[in-house]
């Protein structure tokens, strides 16, 4: 490889910035579509790459993006770095230790769904023929590998899902995130694992038993002895250092840098250590909504794109796309994921609406499974043909995945049910600056208006606040609750004037807070009200209204009218 010309920077900016621009435009339609925007950047990659530009024009398409080692190194580094910051960015957006504080239901759905689809994908996996295999010799580990990589789904796919239908912040939202969250780090695992086998070349005991050693070892240690330094060391840079100067930020990437490069020294894939380095950085106490938030718009509107881009650009799809191959993967995959979900949330005991609602959620293969297609690729495990089948399916199941739910959670707000909102329902507050005192205050509101036992109450919505943050952004936050012995839902409103923080994904404080109390035997309610609150404050100058100190008689009709555009709620008390 010889040195950097200038030659090599020009056509690298040009390169670098033709595929930034054309990704995010495209992706911008795509998102208007409903579709995932890593969609539109393959597809860029394919209309630039030798599959469409090259048969086209193959000078200019070899003249913009040569083969040149040197030329063609320097995107791929900027690609590396996009799925290092991706996986980590993955890990980041869950919190493990909340998680496991309710593990009761998430397991079930998570160990079913990580065996169903591998005793489903096994056996054909491994009867395909020689011509698919990159090493016939490695039958075993390439249908082990793909049957492992059909218990993935796409996390970041189904959060983008769940919030577009406004059911991420509900209780089977968070369910749904809590099993695809162990599913993530148990794949991950068994993947490092994997690919660890195939590179030494051998199933020989001694070298397996070590390789699990040190991958469960450090996934442990990580979790437990780590977890605590890390969160010792955000809460110091949160206290003592400027909050706007972006230190957190800053020791949130090199700590990624730094796992990474520990993993690949101990023999795991650099990869592993970036996804454990944001799972381990997700459990911190000070990091915010806000600062994932600012990670996740650094990593996808500069890094990813150009990962997504440049697999098209390298690969020709069209000369070794399998339609047979692809299906297969396809129909046993999102079969496999599907039927493994179900029968977890059946075990669990899940309400019928909510069955179909997990089950279709662990549906898409999307980003997660091209990044581990394309790590398998690079190593030599797969061949073109099934890396491109692999890419083909994962977007296939990612497209349908969206009409799919929406449709379900459609028929599921059918069912009229009816809300209790009444003027006496309000609260104005102009002293409430923390998120746990204006909690306290909606549920004595609440406990004293309905009769009902406040600790219970208090208990709660304190659980389910734990989980997740309730605040949904633009000033506005909705706790909530499923409670027995009630037989109608209930919403109650306090205004706090000077603004409370709670950790809202736009940073802003809180002056609303909208407690809702669906009754236990009807979980539909819980998830038709969610949606239409946040369907409603979608509209930048109602949600305005909120900020402008309304009285009371004004914020009842505020609520009131977002409340009205539930279609299928009877409004009672007004």
């Amino acid at each position: 490889m010889g040195p950097i010309t200038e030659h090599n920077l020009t056509l690298f900016l040009i390169q670098f910035g033709l595929l930034l621009g054309i990704c995010k435009t495209a992706g911008y339609f795509f998102e208007k579509m409903k579709q995932s925007s890593v969609t539109a950047e393959i597809l860029v990659g394919l209309i630039l790459g030798p599959s469409i530009l090259g048969r086209i024009s193959p000078d200019f398409q070899s003249m913009l993006f040569p083969s040149e080692e040197v030329q063609r190194s320097m995107l791929e580094t900027i690609a590396w770095v996009g799925s290092f910051f991706l996986l980590m960015e993955t890990g980041l957006e869950v919190n493990f230790a909340r998680i496991w504080k309710q593990k009761a239901q998430a397991l079930k759905i998570s160990v079913s769904d990580l065996i169903i689809p591998v005793l489903i994908s096994f056996i054909p996996m491994y009867l395909l023929p020689d011509r698919y295999l990159a090493v016939p010799e490695q039958r075993t580990l390439f249908a082990l590998f793909l049957s492992v990589i059909m218990t993935i789904s796409a996390m970041p796919e189904t959060i983008r899902g769940l919030k577009d239908l406004n059911i991420l912040k509900t209780d089977v939202g968070f369910l749904i995130i809590s099993a695809l969250t162990i599913n993530d780090i148990v794949g991950w695992v068994v993947f490092t694992i994997i690919l660890g086998m195939f590179a030494h070349g051998t199933l020989e005991l001694g070298y397996v038993s070590r390789l699990v050693l040190m991958t469960v070892g450090f996934t442990v240690l990580s979790l437990s002895l780590v977890r605590g330094i890390v969160e010792r060391s955000v809460t110091f840079l949160h206290k003592k250092m400027d909050g706007s100067s972006g230190i957190k930020v800053t020791f949130i990437i090199l700590l990624g840098v730094f796992f990474g490069a520990l993993t690949l020294k101990i023999g795991i894939h650099a990869l592993f250590g970036f996804f454990i380095a944001g799972v381990v950085l997700g459990e911190a106490t000070h990091i915010t909504e806000k600062d994932r938030f600012v990670v996740n718009r650094l990593v996808y509107s500069i890094f990813v794109p150009i990962y997504f881009a440049s697999i098209g650009l390298f690969l020709d799809f069209f000369s070794n796309f399998d339609l047979y191959l692809t299906l297969l993967m396809l129909v046993v995959g999102v079969t496999g994921r599907f039927a493994g979900a179900w029968i977890g949330a059946k075990w669990g005991k899940q309400d019928k609406s909510d069955v179909l609602t997990i089950a279709i959620s662990h549906t898409p293969g999307g980003q997660m499974h091209i990044v581990v297609g394309m790590l398998a690729f690079s190593l030599g495990l797969i061949s073109t043909q099934v890396l491109v089948a692999i890419i083909s399916s994962a977007v296939i199941s990612t497209i349908i995945f969206g009409p799919w739910l929406s449709i379900t959670i459609s028929k599921i707000r059918k069912q009229l049910f009816s809300i209790l909102f009444k003027p006496e329902f309000v609260l104005l507050d102009s002293k409430t600056t923390q998120r746990d005192d204006a909690i306290t205050k909606l549920v004595e509101l609440a406990s004293s208006s309905l009769r009902y036992n406040h600790a219970r109450l208090a208990v709660e919505v304190g659980i389910r606040e734990e989980q997740m943050s309730t605040a949904i952004g633009r000033g506005i936050a909705v706790p909530h609750a499923r409670i027995a012995d009630i037989d109608k839902s209930y919403v109650f409103a306090l205004y706090a004037s000077k603004g409370i923080e709670w950790d809202s994904p736009d940073g802003f404080p809180v002056k609303l807070g909208l407690l809702i109390l669906t009754p236990m035997s009807n979980p539909k309610a819980q998830i038709q009200i969610l949606h239409s609150l946040a369907s409603a404050f979608r509209n930048r100058p109602l949600a305005n209204q909120f900020t402008e100190n309304p009285d009371s008689a004004e914020l009842y009709e505020l609520v009131r009218n977002s409340l009205t555009s539930c279609s299928e709620c009877q409004l009672l008390g007004t």
